[in-house]
């Protein structure tokens, strides 16, 4: 094991992260979205791996789709997952959400497809993780008809895009008390109408009435997760058989000053087994490992080989025994990543993160750019995700 992490190379890393870094949206960039499936594709290609793209449509919107797959051409029974989404949102060059795990999936696929062992992983990176594009286009669309947005998207005035943000944030926090999304709607409509001009009015309206008719399951595949939810569903379809998936999502950046880590509602480090993490001074130096009920083995295969001597990397790792319908409705926050489709349908499945908004200051904004990310840790979450995916493979494969 020792031999195959160290190939893992910092220069190979920073180069996929500087190949990818850019908008990569399917209205405003769709050239850069289908460059870095090309992309994907060819560098799996160059590794000696078969090659499968998974195209679709969504209904409402003219163009298609593609998941892009590597696999061993051998491949046959369960297997393992290494995955990424290669989507942006609209304004964020998505050097660290979601370069970074690209980059370590496509270093994971050079270095495993010189293994013979490891014949049964699988590398997928999924399109439309962040939102679905037919309800973004009709936004998009209407708040230029009301003047409240330019030729670039951009909204015109500071007003509405304080309303915007604080309307969003009205509703993530009524979710997270447990309302559901048409009641959170309602009340953050309620909460700043009274600011609203008309032309706002009508754009807030028409929002809420988007999103307002999803469920606390139902919105995955809908508003996101949409590549990976018609990954998943064909894979339910042709009865394919998953050990487990190791999903990284946004885990590049780190902060060694006190209190640049926050915490989700409920989330406090001290009720999680962590490793070499300072929870009281919330120092962002770690890594999160989340998991559900049916994840228990996998998160502990992946935090044990966070303490290889030759990785020490530290983490903490989130434990949710609960339904997938409790998740949901007591944990938003811990569905939003290509895992969720795996555990709606009880597949063991891991979201690795660095707590993406929790921690990164640059989230989904135009300061996204790859001068911000920890070459060195990216470098150990490969050599875990790595190692991890080993493991369970061959845990499987001796049983």
């Amino acid at each position: 094991m020792k031999d195959i992490i160290e190939q893992v190379d910092i220069e190979r890393l920073y180069q996929h992260i500087l190949n990818v870094e850019g908008i990569k949206h399917p209205i405003l960039a769709q050239k850069k979205l289908d460059e870095t499936a090309d992309y994907i594709k060819n560098k799996f290609m160059k590794y000696g791996l078969q090659v499968q793209e998974q195209v679709f449509k969504i209904e409402d919107f003219d163009q298609s789709f593609r998941n892009i797959e590597g696999y061993f051409e051998n491949s046959s029974g369960p297997e393992v997952l290494i995955t990424s989404h290669y989507d942006t949102v609209i304004n964020a060059p998505g050097a660290n959400d979601n370069g970074s795990a690209i980059a370590i999936m496509l270093e994971a696929a050079r270095i495993l497809a010189k293994e013979k062992e490891t014949n049964n992983i699988r590398f997928v990176s999924f399109t439309l993780e962040e939102f679905n594009p037919s309800r973004e286009l009709k936004q998009l669309k209407l708040a230029q008809e009301l003047e409240l947005m330019d030729e670039n998207y951009r909204f015109l005035t500071y007003h509405t895009q304080k309303m915007y943000k604080e309307c969003f944030n009205f509703v993530y926090r009524n979710v997270a008390k447990g309302r559901t999304l048409a009641e959170s709607w309602e009340l953050a409509l309620k909460e700043i109408m009274n600011e609203l001009t008309d032309q706002e009015k009508k754009y807030f309206e028409f929002i809420s009435q988007l999103y307002s008719k999803d469920t606390y399951t139902s919105w995955i595949g809908k508003a996101g997760m949409v590549g990976s939810s018609e990954w998943v569903a064909k894979a339910m379809r042709d009865k394919r058989e998953i050990i487990g998936v190791i999903n990284n999502e946004t885990v590049g950046y780190t902060a060694k000053r006190k209190n640049s880590q926050i915490y989700p509602p409920l989330m406090h480090p001290i009720l999680f087994p962590s490793y070499k993490v300072k929870q009281f001074k919330a120092i962002g130096n770690f890594i999160t490992v989340v998991s559900d009920k049916k994840s228990k083995m996998l998160a502990k295969s992946f935090s044990k080989q966070c303490k290889n001597d030759s990785i020490q990397l530290p983490y903490i790792r989130i434990r949710i025994p609960l339904s997938f319908e409790t998740i949901a409705k007591r944990f938003f926050d811990l569905l939003r990543s290509d895992h969720a489709p795996f555990w709606l349908e009880g597949i063991p499945a891991l979201m690795i993160t660095d707590s993406a908004n929790f921690r990164y200051p640059f989230y989904h904004t135009e300061a996204d750019t790859i001068d911000k990310l920890d070459f060195n840790f990216i470098k150990k979450v490969c050599q875990v995700t790595i190692a991890t995916a080993i493991d369970s493979a061959k845990k499987h494969k001796i049983r």
